[in-house]
């Protein structure tokens, strides 16, 4: 997929989505996520928004939309919210995880997955750098060029490293990324 957002050419998850429920629901509807992916990152959990006067109970919509939806995509859940919820107004935090696979060969498993580095990683290190970026901070430097945010300043509310043995994960939560 070409991340979330919907995109004229290109398949998006969001298409794939919003169409599911259109085709459950009986009537178009509009989706509006938390926010955008990238092509290529995985979400494990992602919330989104739409209006529907459908009769379906909510507990039933997720097994209603999953046999609408190919098997790299899930609805794990549905709940009402209320009226002027908007799943981007309304985010406070959001986490990424950042994997390494740290060791000497390549494992297919980890492909588009995890980015592979084969050489001895000084982790202490690494974890010193993390607990830098906690803290309110402008990222300007780290923001895409052509962007058109208002501001490049986010608060990080943690940036953590844990490893397993093979592994490497950096868990960055903040009040927005760039």
């Amino acid at each position: 997929y070409h991340g979330w957002q919907l995109q004229k050419q290109d398949d998006t998850v969001c298409r794939r989505v919003m169409d599911a429920i259109s085709n459950t629901v009986g009537h178009p509807v509009t989706l509006v996520g938390c926010g955008r992916t990238d092509a290529g990152v995985h979400a494990l959990r992602y919330v989104a928004n739409f209006k529907t006067d459908t009769a379906i109970p909510m507990d039933r919509l997720p097994f209603a939309l999953n046999t609408r939806l190919p098997e790299d995509i899930a609805v794990l859940k549905a709940a009402r919210v209320p009226e002027g919820f908007n799943a981007i107004g309304s985010l406070e935090r959001k986490e990424y995880t950042y994997r390494v696979l740290n060791r000497p060969h390549r494992d297919p498993i980890y492909l588009n997955r995890a980015f592979f580095y084969p050489h001895k990683l000084d982790r202490e290190a690494m974890r010193r750098a993390a607990c830098a970026f906690a803290g309110t901070h402008d990222f300007k430097a780290l923001q895409s060029t052509g962007g058109t945010v208002k501001t490049t300043v986010r608060t990080v509310y943690y940036c953590e490293l844990t490893q397993g043995p093979e592994t490497i994960d950096m868990r960055v939560c903040a009040d927005g990324f760039l």
